[in-house]
Order: structure tokens, then sequence, then C-alpha cells
């Protein structure tokens, strides 16, 4: 992104803020892989965006990295602009090295822990590194949970693979009415749950479920019912909604919103990022009556996708959400106190009776789950 470019993307959210009067907004710098930029582009960034952002307005910055490149430099820079980083790991070795490879096809593994333990142990960085991992149902969840353990992980983010219904996630077939995702994320939960709060990591997924059920918010741009107001800066200033729809259809997030010619209000007019914001308040009419939607909202925007009928379907892991969801519930219940449970309103709720309630809604008309 050159210089030129983030002048126009800081003028335009500069504007914003002082029109919204917006009170916290956060700069996420992505990629490809966003430490190859040099160190300068980070000072000039946050500097121009702390001379041009109004003062009321607390700015955030955090980096998604894939680790290689990290050094003690790196670090240091990184702390003294205070961006948060957040490391991609899918696991132990054999798992990470399966996908996350170089140009030579060697598995890049071993460098990204050796990038991790240096974000970890360099006193610049005011945060502990989190870690994002793309979850693979093939692990066996205690092995993988041990796993970032030793790595002295404490923060985990965990990510569904992308996929539709015309790309199918792996090991997904929502047709068989199996649950490889549900049951492998209740495993990882069992373990999680059980073990002491010196003994695992924050698992930012299960954390919201849990926060959600119980009515105390913490809703994301994956689950719970609230705005998503997120907006893709390409590195020509382009303005798109949420890059992981790219999986959906060729060109989909092009929709000619540009930073020197669209103002953000504009940029959130536009049919497919007003879509991408209002998803998780508009429901697919399939998840009308489920009993888990204000924790759901519906699932991802991206997983809902169908060539033929856009978005209105419920997620692709819709089955796996709900038995996850009604698991998480019901676990609460068996621990938390009664008048705590009474408070939120929370009553046992198994995942066939959930499936029940779905399919035969209040208006007698029967809605089908996923094809």
């Amino acid at each position: 992104m050159t210089d030129e470019t983030v002048d126009w993307l800081l003028r335009r959210v500069a504007a914003y803020c002082r029109r919204r009067r917006v009170r916290t907004f956060r700069f996420i710098f992505h990629g490809g892989e966003p430490l190859l930029a040099p160190p300068l582009f980070y000072r000039h960034f946050v500097e121009q965006a702390k001379r041009l952002l109004p003062a009321y307005t607390r700015i955030s910055f955090a980096l998604q990295t894939n680790g290689v490149l990290l050094t003690n430099d790196w670090c240091q820079t990184l702390g003294e602009l205070d961006i948060r980083v957040g490391i991609s790991i899918d696991g132990p070795a054999d798992v990470h090295d399966a996908y996350r490879v170089d140009h030579r096809g060697r598995g890049s593994y071993a460098r990204v822990v050796k990038g991790l333990r240096l974000a970890q142990e360099n006193p610049a960085l005011r945060y502990h590194p989190g870690v994002l991992v793309v979850v693979d149902p093939a692990v066996d969840p205690k092995l993988f949970l041990d796993h970032f353990v030793g790595l002295k992980v404490r923060v985990l983010n965990l990510l569904l693979p992308d996929g539709a219904y015309h790309k199918l996630p792996p090991y997904l077939e929502p047709a068989s009415g199996q649950t490889p995702y549900g049951d492998w994320f209740i495993g990882l939960f069992e373990e999680w749950f059980q073990r002491t709060v010196t003994d695992r990591p924050q698992i930012r997924f299960f954390q919201q479920i849990m926060n959600l059920i119980l009515g105390f918010g913490g809703a994301s741009d994956t689950l719970g019912r609230s705005a998503n107001l997120f907006l893709v800066i390409e590195t020509d200033g382009s303005i798109e909604a949420e890059d992981s729809l790219k999986v959906c259809q060729p060109g989909i997030t092009k929709e000619g919103m540009h930073l020197q010619t669209h103002s953000l209000e504009e940029a959130l007019t536009a049919p497919l990022i007003a879509q991408c914001a209002a998803s998780r308040l508009t429901l697919p009419k399939a998840c009308q009556h489920c009993p888990v939607r204000e924790v759901c909202g519906g699932g991802f925007i991206v997983h809902r996708y169908h060539p033929d009928r856009g978005f209105d379907n419920p997620s692709v892991y819709c089955r796996d959400l709900l038995k996850l969801i009604t698991h998480v519930q019901n676990r609460l219940m068996a621990v938390l106190p009664a008048s705590l449970v009474a408070e939120a309103g929370v009553r046992p709720l198994s995942f066939e009776q959930a499936l029940t309630l779905i399919n035969a809604p209040a208006d007698g008309q029967p809605s089908s789950l996923v094809e």
C-alpha cells in the first residue's frame, strides 16, 4: 500500500469518526503477509492515524502474521507502536505443514514457532501474542490443546475453514446429518472446560458462546446478533466487503468502491457490504425459529452462500454449531449456581429438541435446516 493510499484511507477514517462521533476504531494489518512491508510503513501509518483522527477516538492496531519473518527488531518496532500481534498456527507440525508451506514446498512450522517464542519473550510487546487456528477435526482435541499449552499460548482464536454450499469445507457433508466439526468442538470444549485456569489458554470462541448464552453479550463477526461494521481496504485503495467472501464466486467483493471516490458511509451502502454489516441482524428464513439464533446469529455470512439462492440459507455448519451450542448450554446449567441460570433464563435443550423446533416452526410450515 502506497503512502498516498494510506493518506486517503486515514483521511476517510478521520472524517467518518468525526461525523459519527466514533469512540473506538480498530485497524488490522493483514495480507498476504504484512511483515513484507518495511517497518517505516507502520511507523508512518500509526503516526498519521494519531495525527488525523479526532482525539476522542481511541485507536487500536493489530497485525496478523504467519510469523516466519518475526525478529526481535520487528517485535521492538511493533511494541513501540502498540500494535498487537496475532500469529497463524494450525496445530502440531504435521497439521500446520500440510498447508502452510513456502515456495519450495517446505513446511513453515519450525520458523513460525521460532517467531512465536520471540514475540512471547520480547519485553517490548505489551500484549502476549494471540494465535489464530484454522481448525481440522481430524486432530485429536486433547493433543490439539496440549500442543498449544506446551507452546505457552495464552489466547487461541479458532476459525472454521471457509466454505459454502457449492464448495463445502473438508469433512463436511450437510446432507448426511453428520456433525464432524460440532463433535470436535465438543471434545475440545470438554477438555478445555475441565482444566484449571492456569492450565488452559483463553479460547474466545467458547467464551463468546458462554457469554451469549448467559446474556452477557460478546458478539463477533461469527457469533451473536449485532451489526458487523467491517471493511477491507485493498492495497490499491479499493473498499470491499469481508475478503472470505471470495470463496463464494470470483469478483463478488468488487463493488466499485474506492477511497479516492467514496466515503466510508457511501461504501457501507454498497449492496454486499451492507448485507455483510446486517447479516447478523437479518437472519435467513430457516433460522427464524431456531432456539439458539441469538447465540449463533445465523452463522458467518460466507458459510450461508448458495450459488442459486444467495445468502438466504442456514450456514453449512448449522448442525455443527447447533450441537455445540446446546452442549455448552447444558454444560453450564450443570455447574453454575441455579440463581444465575434462572436470571439468565437458560433452560435445558438437547440437540434433538433443537432440531425438532427448527423443523416445526410456529407457523406450521417446515423449514429445511440444510440440504
